[in-house]
């Protein structure tokens, strides 16, 4: 006999204790990079304040900019607005055209037949130019890849998304990506590198300039942040793995279920492999059979499956 479904109100549901708890222990133990960035901050507004003839005074609030990604992240959890282009802007992402407009509301309207209640529908959504079927969510913004909009397994896979956006997954997401300061140091390409004329390894000056080069980049690799989510990634990445069969029971209670298994056993099963010592890892997505085990038998997920 089949477990009955729960509800959408049931599967919505705000920040739990355990993510904000998750969320501000991250926030401290990013405390050393805040400290680093506003001590740089500082140092520059001094330098830059001494050139232009103003008051060393002033230093003290323009080194206040550094605080801004720890603020941005912060205010994700409240309004997650502005990740989505930034996010749309890096990947690569453009707006749908007409007909895959019509596809996407045709899966809306399928999964809007299946409930007497109002699904929660992303504040925007784009297209990534991909074969392959692949959606996400960042904040409250959804993306779908052109392979999944040609795909019939759409309406599955658009079913468990808006699980996510059901629930506060995205938002936590955009405030833990706000963490890390994203563009990347400018590296040249591995020909350049290549042809480049190595200066004897005797050489001092050559050593010296190497360390320092190479300590340069180990501080703005530092600078970018990241070190709460590197020292807690084997709890985020549980968490996480949970949140994925919470995204699927949310399919599964939109008639979804045998069709998102469908999906996983065609498009996911097939690049699961061996996750030694997951529990120690960030692995975002549990073990894809088991995932279809869930959705075949609508059974609620097992928490120590997660792991």
């Amino acid at each position: 006999m089949r477990a009955r479904r729960p509800s959408l109100a049931r599967l919505r549901q705000g920040f739990s204790p355990a993510a904000l708890v998750m969320y501000a222990a991250t926030l401290t133990l990013e405390l050393p990079v805040v400290v680093l960035r506003l001590l740089l901050a500082y140092i520059l507004a001094l330098i830059a304040l001494a050139i232009t003839g103003h008051p060393a005074i002033d230093a003290n609030t323009l080194s206040l900019v550094a605080l801004l990604p720890t603020l941005w992240s912060v205010l994700a959890l409240a309004w997650p607005g502005g990740s989505g282009w930034w996010w749309r802007q890096q990947i690569g992402g453009r707006r749908p055209s007409q007909r895959e407009q019509l596809a996407y509301h045709d899966a809306l309207e399928l999964l809007r037949d299946n409930t007497r209640e109002p699904l929660t529908e992303p504040g925007m959504w784009f297209v990534l130019d991909t074969p392959e079927p692949d959606a996400a969510v960042l904040g409250n913004t959804l993306m779908l890849s052109r392979g999944l909009l040609e795909s019939p397994h759409l309406p599955a896979v658009l079913a468990h998304e808006l699980g996510h956006l059901a629930t506060p997954d995205g938002q936590v997401t955009a405030a833990l990506n706000r963490l890390v300061i994203h563009p990347a140091i400018y590296d040249p390409e591995p020909q350049e590198r290549h042809h480049r004329r190595q200066p004897p390894l005797d050489d001092e000056l050559f050593i010296l300039i190497a360390v320092a080069v190479w300590a340069a980049k180990k501080l703005l690799a530092f600078l970018r942040g990241g070190l709460g989510l590197y020292l807690l990634h084997p709890i985020w990445g549980h968490y996480w793995r949970r949140r994925e069969y919470t995204a699927d029971q949310h399919a599964a209670t939109l008639g979804q279920a045998d069709e998102l298994a469908d999906f996983l056993e065609i498009h996911a099963l097939l690049h699961d492999h061996p996750i030694p010592y997951i529990w120690l890892t960030d692995h975002t997505h549990p073990p894809t059979e088991l995932r279809i085990d869930q959705l075949r038998t609508h059974a609620p997920p097992d928490p120590e499956q997660a792991t």
